[in-house]
C-alpha cells in the first residue's frame, strides 16, 4: 500500500490554480491505489499514462462514505477553519481534551480505495489513551490495535476487546490531541440517521442538517453529535476537484461532455489533462503542480506500507497482492446523500 499526507498551507487565491493543486494529489492517490498486479503488468508506476489510469479506473458502491470520512479527516488534520475550531471546541467541552483537534484515519488499511494518510500504529504512542467518558483511567490504545483490527475483520464476532470498548472497531477516526495523547473513537456518516452507537465510540460526525443542529450529547445513541457545516471553502474545492478528475477518467482521458462537467474552469483543467493523456502520470503531476497554486498544499513523499487488506464493495477483505482484481476508484461524496 502507498501512503501520503497533504496539508493546506495558504489561502485559496485563483480558483483554477487552486484546483490544479488539488487535482495533482487526487490523481496521485488513484495511481497508488491500483492493484500491484496491474501496476506490474503496465510496467510499473513510472510507465502508467493517464490513458492507462482511465482504463484501470473503476467506481465502487462504497466510495461516497469512504471519501467523506477521508475529507473530514483531512479537513481536521489541516486545521481548516470551517471544521477544526468546532471539532476542537467539542473535544474540550465534552471530552476534556484541550490543545486543538487532530485526526488519525482508521479503517484499518483502506487499501484499494484511498491511500491511508497515516498509519494508526505510527500515529499513536505506548501512552496514548482512549477516552471513554467513564470513571477510571482511560485504557491505553496502541496495544489494543491488533485486537481492534481482528475485530474489524470479523465484524465484531469473537473479538478479544474488553467490554467497555468492544465496539471501537467501528471507529472511522480517532480524534484527539498528540500533546495530551488522549483520543476519542469517532464514527463518520454522510447522514445523521446513519449514526449508530457502540461501546468505545464517543463522537458522531455528519453534515449539518439545519442551523438548529448543534453539537450535543445524544442520550439514545450515547454519542456526542458533531454536525459539520459545509458551505464553501476548502471542502467544496476538494469535492469539485474529485468530481472533475472522476469525470475525466470516466471519459477515457478525453474531454468530458458539458452535461458531466459544465463549468468552464473545470473544462479548462480537464483539457490540460487531455493533451497530456499519453504521458506518464508521474510526469504529468509535475506539470500540473507547476500550473497550480504551489503554496496551497504541501504533500509528503509517498512511502510503501505492507498491507494484506483490500476494500471492495463488500467491505474489507483479505487480498492476494498478485491477484488481478479490479482497481477501485477514488470518487467524491456528495455533502448529503
Amino acid at each position: 500500500m502507498r501512503t501520503m499526507r497533504s496539508f493546506q498551507t495558504a489561502e485559496v487565491a485563483d480558483p483554477v490554480m487552486a484546483k490544479f493543486a488539488m487535482v495533482a494529489p487526487v490523481l496521485e492517490a488513484i495511481l497508488y491505489s491500483l492493484k500491484q498486479a496491474r501496476v506490474h503488468r503496465l510496467g510499473g508506476y513510472d510507465a502508467i499514462t493517464l490513458v492507462d489510469l482511465a482504463r484501470e479506473f473503476r467506481e465502487g458502491s462504497g466510495d461516497a462514505g469512504i471519501c467523506f470520512e477521508w475529507t473530514v479527516h483531512e479537513a481536521i488534520a489541516v486545521r481548516h477553519p470551517s471544521i477544526w475550531p468546532l471539532a476542537s471546541e467539542v473535544l474540550e467541552a465534552h471530552c476534556g481534551i484541550s490543545g486543538g483537534a487532530d485526526s488519525i484515519l482508521f479503517g484499518p488499511e483502506k487499501d484499494g480505495r484511498i491511500p491511508i494518510l497515516e498509519s494508526v500504529t505510527d500515529a499513536l504512542t505506548p501512552d496514548s489513551r482512549l477516552y471513554l467518558g467513564q470513571r477510571g483511567q482511560p485504557p491505553k490504545l496502541q496495544r489494543h490495535i491488533p485486537d481492534i483490527i481482528e475485530a474489524f475483520r470479523a465484524k465484531g464476532r469473537g473479538e478479544k476487546l474488553p467490554r467497555s470498548f468492544a465496539g471501537i472497531w467501528k471507529a472511522d477516526l480517532f480524534l484527539g490531541n498528540p500533546a495530551s495523547d488522549r483520543w476519542v473513537g469517532t464514527t463518520v456518516k454522510t447522514r445523521s440517521n446513519g449514526l449508530e452507537g457502540a461501546s468505545g465510540l464517543r463522537l458522531g460526525i455528519y453534515p449539518q442538517e439545519n442551523v438548529r443542529d448543534e453539537p450535543r450529547f445524544d442520550d439514545r445513541l450515547h454519542l456526542i453529535r458533531l454536525p459539520l457545516p459545509y458551505d464553501g471553502g476548502f471542502s467544496e474545492l476538494y469535492y469539485k476537484s474529485f468530481y472533475l478528475v472522476r469525470a475525466f477518467l470516466r471519459a477515457d482521458a478525453l474531454q468530458p461532455s458539458r452535461i458531466d462537467l459544465p463549468d468552464a474552469e473545470d473544462r479548462f483543467i480537464t483539457e490540460e489533462l487531455r493533451v497530456r493523456a499519453e504521458y506518464p502520470v508521474l510526469a504529468v503531476l509535475g506539470a500540473i503542480r507547476n500550473m497550480s497554486q504551489q503554496d496551497l498544499l504541501h504533500t509528503d513523499d509517498v512511502i510503501s506500507v505492507q498491507s494484506e487488506i483490500s476494500l471492495s464493495s463488500d467491505g474489507l477483505v483479505e487480498s492476494d497482492r498478485d491477484s488481478f482484481d479490479d482497481a477501485v476508484s477514488l470518487a467524491p461524496a456528495p455533502h448529503i446523500e
